[in-house]
């Protein structure tokens, strides 16, 4: 699954990613709803990667869309609710089976106080949360710019390739949400590498 240089596998992962018709469907209705600086993350990305070189459906063993955007205007989680239910109707219509998640991630901040009580700071963009997720293969978005698709991977796209889990470590970040994930991750797809935190 390697390949040389970043643009090989930018290219490689792209085509890939246009195989996989449900996703681009997705993709393609969240870039009708011109939400700010937005992208499909994590999970239904990478996995479809790893889906496609193990030969399975694109989609197998991915179980949920996670949809992430920046507006700092609006820190509502009412606006969260109403694209939520905006894609989840169309998923619903469509016949896919997915959970979705939509999260405004210049209210981050706010969301971590209600549910943990604990001070993080304000993302500056989507690209900002994106950097401090829980692993690099995690660490992951598309999106769409004058009807191209555009890859946005902080730590490159090696360790996808590679099926190496490797934590992102930053002052918010924690042993056991990875260790769970990582879990999650093995108990679903085969030789994976996994980097102990």
């Amino acid at each position: 699954m390697q390949h040389k240089t970043i643009d090989e596998q930018i290219k490689s992962m792209i085509s890939i990613l246009e195989q996989n018709t449900e996703l681009m469907d997705i993709l393609n209705y969240v870039y009708e709803l011109e939400l700010p600086n937005y992208y499909i993350a994590a999970g239904s990305v990478f996995q479809t990667i790893w889906n496609y070189y193990d030969k399975k459906p694109l989609n197998y063993g991915i179980k949920d869309i996670d949809i992430i955007y920046y507006n700092n205007s609006d820190l509502s989680a009412d606006t969260d609710i109403y694209y939520y239910n905006l894609i989840k109707d169309y998923c619903m219509r469509k016949g896919y089976n997915y959970e979705i998640d939509v999260s405004n991630e210049a209210r981050m901040h706010l969301w971590q106080k209600e549910k943990f009580n604990i001070d993080v700071k304000q993302y500056m963009n989507s690209e900002d949360a994106i950097n401090k997720w829980i692993a690099t293969v995690h660490a992951i978005g598309i999106t769409k710019e004058n009807n191209n698709i555009k890859i946005y991977a902080p730590y490159g796209l090696s360790d996808i390739y590679s099926r190496t889990i490797r934590p992102i470590k930053h002052e918010y970040s924690a042993k056991d949400i990875y260790n769970k994930k990582a879990k999650s991750w093995s108990e679903r797809f085969d030789n994976l590498n996994i980097i102990e935190w």
